[in-house]
């Protein structure tokens, strides 16, 4: 049993030997020809891309399989050409799919995004949210480079760029305000712990921010060296906590009223 296993499968090998070297390249690459030939029209009689890139993929196959077939000779050559070509053509129909996909995702998140910048007053939301989109439309720009939206693209990107840079500046604005207002209060508490006294020098030792509610609560510690307004000889040292707030919404700045005052 073994014996007539070994000759059978020896006999196989021997007929795809002959038939391999009995093969006519150039024979078999005629309906290779005729299917790139009425591929290529039918591409070109439509505009279904998705149904376009399917086409180019069995065209694809049918040229790998001749290579495969035929791993030498002129008309390897040629159907190694002919691939090249078709994968290229395949991959540019791709990329229309890719893009068109990508763009009806900027679309939908700008959508998105547009909710929050309206309905929201938190500067740490919306602040993610223009990032969030300038990092989408930046990868567009970078992903589709010839796209028929670059230009829209392009447009909107400089959009949340300034919007993003108008909610720093307003921000900042807001902090600045509020810290001189704490800072302004701490000179007030330390002259009236010691109200013969001035101040000569006021230090921030540390800042503490955090976000309830919408709202933006800032403690502040500053210490205060005051030196006694006769004669300059009593030097007194405070540590001065202050604490304020920030409303987003109303664009308003808060000190409140409790200070702590540690000699």
């Amino acid at each position: 049993m073994t014996f007539r296993l070994l000759y059978t499968f020896l006999l196989f090998i021997i007929i795809t030997f002959l038939i391999s070297s009995c093969s006519n390249p150039k024979k078999d690459y005629e309906p290779v020809q005729q299917l790139l030939a009425a591929t290529e029209q039918n591409i070109a009689g439509t505009s279904d891309v998705a149904a376009n890139i399917k086409s180019c993929q069995s065209v694809i196959d049918v040229l790998q399989n001749f290579i495969k077939a035929h791993p030498e000779g002129e008309w390897n050559v040629t159907a190694k050409t002919a691939l090249n070509v078709w994968q290229a053509k395949r991959d540019s129909l791709q990329e229309v799919v890719n893009r068109t996909l990508d763009f009806e995702k900027i679309q939908k998140l700008q959508g998105a995004a547009e909710d929050v910048m309206q309905h929201s007053f938190d500067y740490a939301v919306r602040m993610k949210s223009c990032d969030d989109m300038i990092g989408t439309l930046q990868e567009y720009l970078l992903n589709h480079t010839k796209s028929d939206w670059s230009t829209s693209v392009q447009t909107s990107l400089m959009s949340w760029k300034s919007r993003k840079a108008n909610l720093v500046q307003q921000l900042s604005s807001l902090f600045n305000k509020l810290s001189k207002l704490m800072e302004e209060r701490a000179i007030q508490e330390a002259e009236k712990v010691h109200q013969m006294s001035n101040v000569e020098k006021i230090q921030l030792e540390r800042s503490d921010t955090a976000s309830v509610g919408g709202n933006i609560n800032i403690t502040k510690v500053y210490a205060v060296r005051m030196v006694g307004s006769i004669a300059g000889k009593h030097i007194f040292k405070l540590d001065i906590t202050v604490s304020g707030s920030i409303n987003p919404e109303t664009k308003q700045t808060f000190v409140n009223d409790h200070v702590k005052v540690v000699e």
